[in-house]
């Protein structure tokens, strides 16, 4: 593997440079929709999304470039959590399509975009693990992969002793440094980057794909209840 890492590495390149080729500068709500905010609030997630994975996985692909393997995998850890949130979007949104019904779909998109762990008037925010978790139903390993970046994200011995020494047994000497021992770190973290980055281009387009049909059947229940309303003409 440690011979695929250059490849990686021009691939990841080739990605993000595309990714903030496009990055979006706005969005009106009235393009959208006329009449109702739910597209609107999936596409609202899906372009902070872009931007947040932009500048970690851009950071994260040059701290790999200049072997700053902690600070990289943190970062890659924070792509792969950002991918997998666009992941769980992408099947909420088809998932109403699928069943063309709304469900709670609004309270989940208001989790997502207004969710605060801290905040008592925010909706509470969804877990992370849930989005990889959900991811993981689909891609066998992935939360494995993503729990594989947590040990080198943490301050344990995967992202301590592994990263920053060496140990000699016969002069009982404890060398001390950046990289004595970690090709299959730098290894690790690459892969998950560029898994990462085109899983978050393919839900990246899937979610502008069932977009219309998503959006069609927003407006017709719209319509529908509003029908359905006493006095209404």
């Amino acid at each position: 593997m440690k011979e695929s890492v250059p490849l990686l590495m021009q691939e990841i390149r080739e990605r993000l440079q595309s990714l903030e080729a496009n990055l979006p500068k706005s969005l009106d709500a009235m393009a959208v929709s006329r009449t109702t905010k739910l597209p609107w609030k999936a596409l609202l997630y899906r372009e902070t999304l872009s931007w947040r994975m932009a500048e970690l996985a851009r950071d994260a692909f040059e701290h790999f470039e200049k072997d700053r393997l902690a600070s990289a995998i943190l970062l890659t850890r924070g792509a792969v959590e950002t991918s997998a949130a666009l992941w769980y979007l992408c099947g909420k949104v088809s998932a109403v399509v699928d069943s063309e019904t709304l469900g709670d779909v609004d309270n989940y998109l208001m989790r997502l975009i207004m969710g605060s762990k801290i905040e008592p008037n925010l909706p509470p925010a969804i877990n992370v693990l849930s989005f990889v978790d959900h991811v993981d139903k689909e891609i066998e390993g992935f939360r494995h992969q993503y729990d594989l970046l947590s040990e080198f994200s943490h301050p344990n011995w995967a992202g301590t002793g592994f990263l920053f020494y060496k140990h000699n047994e016969k002069t009982r000497v404890t060398d001390f440094g950046a990289n004595l021992k970690t090709e299959n770190a730098k290894v690790i973290g690459v892969v998950n980057l560029s898994v990462a980055l085109a899983m978050f281009e393919r839900s990246y387009n899937r979610v502008a794909e069932i977009l219309p049909a998503f959006t069609a059947l927003c407006e017709g229940q719209l319509a529908t209840s509003q029908s359905d309303t006493p006095g209404h003409d």
